[in-house]
């Protein structure tokens, strides 16, 4: 059921102002809340989730402009529709600045209180369709990927069963065991893809839970390293590892962070060249302002680099760069979109560095402090 009622927050510098709108809207089907600067904006709109915020745009300390970057920046507001609100109807270098920083609307002086509930209400239908239709698409991508995983899954586990007697034990024509083994790397690749495409379709839904325990990063690292041992010691490529003492524990998905390490080190299995050198620094580091830790993890290798053009598209989905035309890299261009995602869950940061032709890092960091959940 639709709600009739609305919140909307009103921000002005002016009490006055502040106070007429609510006597303005006091008998109408919509509930205020009220602040009178950005930062104040800022905290009522993270701690009461408003419909939609009407903003000043002309305000001393933190003008409109400021108060939507920060909006638009933060987690729990990126989605709240706001109105901005202008003494100026013809001031067109205003208008295109707030629609480039994501404004949904703009409203002039004096405010018309039927355009306000007209526009509030429109904007409130808008999010809830726009939210409805991602929910729908997250849901039908879910049972459709579920749906296309059990039958692959199948294929995959036949030809390993069919595999293994016909090479070990009966004689068999070259070209047959080469269709066998490449039928059985597609169903693999395939199967890789599928679950790539169900863990990004659960994390955009907002439906990646956490099961956070304390655990030593560097015994994750240590576990996926020896697990992919095999396939960098085939491509005679060294991994050196170097963990700072003493790095204090951390509470995170041991099993996701996992995935993170997976991920980043296949990465850098395919672009290593043979007789190449992969390199994993863990180090605890802090903050700018140095009070909050992290324990930073820098995984580098010395393959053909990343162009700088393309560093900053680097975690989005399906993406994948020159790179991997140059090696000839097969992949789903999602395990480094996925690998940002379980990081920001974590409440930390993802990056990537590269010197083209020398060397590229990939570079994460884990609060030692777990965030508390929003």
């Amino acid at each position: 059921m639709e709600d009739l009622q609305p919140t909307i927050l009103i921000v002005d510098d002016t009490e006055d102002n502040l106070d007429l709108m609510e006597f303005a809207l006091k008998r109408k089907p919509v509930r205020m809340l009220r602040a009178s600067s950005g930062k104040e904006c800022l905290k009522v709109a993270a701690q009461s989730r408003p419909d939609v915020i009407l903003l000043d745009i002309q305000m001393p300390e933190m003008d409109g402009f400021e108060t939507l970057k920060h909006l638009r920046a933060s987690k729990k507001t990126v989605d709240i529709p706001v109105i901005f609100l202008t003494a100026q109807r013809k001031d067109a270098s205003s208008i295109e600045q707030g629609f480039s920083l994501g404004v949904d609307e703009y409203l002039t002086k004096p405010i018309d209180i039927d355009e306000l509930l007209v526009r509030t209400r429109s904007l409130v239908r808008l999010k809830k369709m726009e939210a409805e239709l991602e929910r729908t698409k997250a849901d039908f991508m879910a049972m459709l990927i579920h749906d296309m995983r059990s039958p692959i899954g199948g294929i995959s586990s036949i030809l390993e069963l069919l595999e293994e007697p016909l090479i070990k034990n009966s004689p068999i024509q070259e070209v047959h065991r080469e269709l066998l083994v490449s039928a059985e790397d597609a169903t693999r690749r395939l199967l890789n893809l599928i679950n790539d495409m169900l863990d990004l379709s659960k994390f955009e839904a907002g439906k990646m839970n956490l099961t956070r325990d304390p655990v030593f990063i560097g015994e994750i690292a240590n576990r996926i390293t020896k697990q992919m041992q095999p396939q960098f010691k085939q491509k005679q490529i060294q991994v050196n590892m170097s963990i700072e003492e003493s790095l204090p524990s951390i509470s995170v998905d041991s099993q996701k962070i996992a995935q993170v390490f997976t991920n980043i080190l296949s990465n850098a299995l395919k672009f290593t060249p043979a007789d190449g050198t992969v390199k994993i620094d863990i180090v605890c580091t802090k903050d700018n302002a140095g009070f909050n830790e992290f324990i930073q993890i820098s995984i580098i290798n010395n393959g053909p680099g990343i162009p700088a053009e393309e560093l900053p598209m680097l975690f989005e989905r399906y993406k994948q760069g020159m790179a991997s035309e140059i090696v000839q890299a097969k992949g789903t261009g999602l395990g480094l979109a996925i690998c940002k995602l379980i990081v920001e869950a974590h409440g930390g940061v993802i990056s990537a560095e590269s010197e083209p032709g020398k060397i590229t890092t990939f570079r994460f960091s884990l609060p030692v402090v777990a965030p508390k959940e929003s």
